[in-house]
């Protein structure tokens, strides 16, 4: 039996789980990947995301 493992990619930068680590994220029924280094602009500006995650624009910044 073989198996394939697909290298998993941040869904903004696009780096691999091979150069840094990365963040499973479940959203709207997906699962993506984000980077440690763009995890900020999830939490403080996801509309920078629109295109990339689905639902995006609906996700609302983190107040500090």
């Amino acid at each position: 039996m073989s198996q394939t493992n697909e290298v998993k990619h941040c869904l903004n930068c696009n780096v691999t789980e091979n150069e840094i680590p990365l963040i499973n994220l479940n959203f709207t029924g997906r699962k993506e990947f984000i980077c440690s280094r763009c995890l900020p602009i999830l939490i403080h500006s996801p509309q920078k995301l629109v295109g990339k995650l689905d639902g995006a624009d609906k996700i609302p910044s983190g107040n500090h």
